[in-house]
């Protein structure tokens, strides 16, 4: 069954993605429609360090459903791979799948300081979306020990 809400924005509307969302791993995805039938994807994840082969699994398979259909995508979340150097392109044995998977689906990271301490864990993800400026780091909100993203997208055509 499908749910619809009330986007930010008056002209936009969206609806949770459910045929994606029902994995089993720890991400929501929507679709956000900005016109009767164009839409982007939009999707939240987090992978934590203890998830096992099945949950991480899952996740990719996500990330490649939303890229194979062929529409705007932002995808955003804590992936905990901080082996992972996104200037080099270059990962350890833990991180080179999900480096992997990134290169593969043609997605866009966007996150270029660290997230927590000296990691880059937390996560930008575009496809086919442009983002107006670079991703801003802000201080953690709260007990978070992460630190905040800001960034804003392109006006998404009509």
């Amino acid at each position: 069954m499908l749910r619809y809400k009330r986007g930010l924005k008056n002209d936009l509307h969206s609806i949770e993605y459910d045929e994606i969302t029902s994995t089993q791993c720890e991400s929501l995805w929507c679709k956000v429609y900005v016109s009767q039938v164009d839409f982007i994807v939009v999707g939240v994840c987090y992978r934590s360090q203890e998830a096992d082969e099945n949950e991480i699994s899952q996740l990719f398979e996500c990330i490649k459903t939303v890229t194979d259909l062929k529409c705007p995508a932002l995808i955003m979340g804590d992936f905990n791979y901080p082996g992972i150097n996104w200037s080099t392109l270059k990962a350890d044995s833990e991180g080179s799948k999900f480096l992997k998977l990134v290169l593969d689906c043609y997605l866009d990271q966007h996150v270029h300081e660290p997230t927590r301490m000296k990691n880059i864990l937390d996560l930008v993800l575009t496809s086919d979306l442009q983002l107006k400026d670079d991703v801003r780091i802000t201080a953690p909100v709260g007990n978070s020990d992460h630190n905040g993203l800001i960034w804003e997208t392109e006006s998404i055509k009509k």
